[in-house]
């Protein structure tokens, strides 16, 4: 039973299998996380965006709450889920608007510099939630930071490398710059992410959920340099191509690692799991390239990408077994029991002492129980929780 925080099982289960159209969300953290009420982007994925926050990333961070990863994954799913996919929306619809007006795709620019500030703003967040402290939030502040909130610890250089550019960003006035100028920017945010990553420790960078977020961002930025360095030539269709190859990156990563599905199956080779999610997603990107351009109305190409992701909750709500447990519940449910039962990691240098020395192994040795493995180790010897469970099984260790 899911208890973390006082959470009663029917709240999680009424996150876990709804899906809003078009508002905010509650969160976990005094805000909304995924579509971004500061300043949402309505356009064809603004449901997709909802449903993936409410059904999968904000569950994700309930069953993480006490620990830092809750605030990390909250910024993900603001940063990717929100903002990234904000900027996809408005590209998306003016490529639609570039049958009549031309100039519509250079045009946008306006509207995406509020996003890769919004951006820039979630990732300081997200430095500050490592430390222990609040997560991202839909009022739009940010903690403010004058020092590295990271320093003195194996993640500093995550602060030392993405701080300055990111404040850089944040403080930028004036004009509207072009697409080009908006790319050159993530550009900075990206060499300097991918700086700070190679000097992580191993055991921050391939653990469940901290190292899918971790790439995730990463992938996330550099795939947004791409995006917009293509739109900047206002071509429909070369931006139509770029914008398909994009959320096909941020979908898969947000499904399959920073919910840490790849992580699981790992331990078995299997992919029973990742195999429709990625078909669905395939789908989605196909009907998406499809739906721009050819004249359909907003509320069709919503309603259109909306059914395409069905797939990917009816895979990941499948039954587990018993009582109503799906896979997705019955993987929160173990995150929850195992980190519920952790001491306060407190904050600072202490609170990533802490994630690393001891929340990561938990979320490791969890994923290992879950499939049969001994707690702390490889290896099988315990009881899969899916054993015997169609579809599931093969996921046993």
């Amino acid at each position: 039973m899911i208890k973390k925080l006082g959470i009663p099982t029917a709240l999680v289960a009424t996150l876990l299998l709804s899906a809003c159209g078009g508002g905010g969300e509650s969160s976990t953290d005094g805000g909304s996380p995924g579509v971004d009420s500061r300043s949402a982007v309505v356009g064809p994925l603004t449901p997709v965006q909802n449903t993936l926050s409410t059904s999968v990333l904000q569950p994700l961070a309930v069953a993480t709450a006490g620990t830092p990863l809750a605030g990390v994954v909250s910024c993900a799913d603001f940063a990717v889920n929100g903002d990234a996919l904000n900027i996809v929306n408005s590209l998306a619809n003016s490529v639609q608007a570039a049958a009549t007006n031309p100039a519509a795709i250079t045009g946008a620019a306006a509207q995406i510099q509020t996003q890769v500030q919004q951006l820039a703003s979630d990732l300081q967040q997200m430095l500050t939630s490592l430390a222990g402290g609040a997560g991202c939030n839909g009022t739009g502040s940010t903690t403010a930071v004058s020092t590295n909130p990271l320093a003195g610890t194996p993640l500093a250089a995550l602060g030392d490398q993405l701080l300055p550019v990111l404040a850089n960003i944040k403080s930028s006035s004036g004009s509207t710059p072009s697409l080009s100028t908006l790319a050159a920017q993530l550009s900075q945010i990206s060499l300097a992410f991918d700086t700070a990553y190679a000097q992580l420790p191993a055991s921050a960078k391939t653990a469940p959920v901290l190292g899918g977020v971790l790439t995730t961002v990463k992938g996330t930025v550099t795939s947004l340099v791409s995006l917009l360095q293509t739109a900047a030539g206002g071509n429909p269709t070369a931006t139509t191509a770029a914008l398909q190859t994009t959320v096909t990156s941020l979908l898969n990563n947000l499904l399959l690692n920073v919910l840490p599905v790849n992580a699981i199956q790992s331990s078995s080779s299997s992919t029973a799991i990742s195999n429709p999610i990625t078909a669905a997603i395939t789908q989605i990107t196909s009907l998406l390239g499809t739906g721009l351009g050819s004249g359909a109305s907003l509320s069709t190409l919503q309603s259109t990408l909306t059914s395409a992701l069905a797939p990917v909750l009816s895979t990941l709500n499948q039954s587990s077994g018993a009582g109503g447990a799906t896979f997705l519940t019955s993987l929160l449910s173990q995150l929850t029991g195992a980190l519920s039962a952790l001491p306060a990691g407190g904050s600072g240098a202490n609170a990533v002492t802490s994630l690393l020395n001891t929340v990561l192994p938990a979320v490791t040795s969890t994923i290992t129980a879950i499939l049969g493995g001994v707690l702390g180790g490889g290896g099988s010897g315990g009881t899969c929780i899916f054993a015997g469970v169609p579809l599931l099984s093969v996921l046993c260790m």
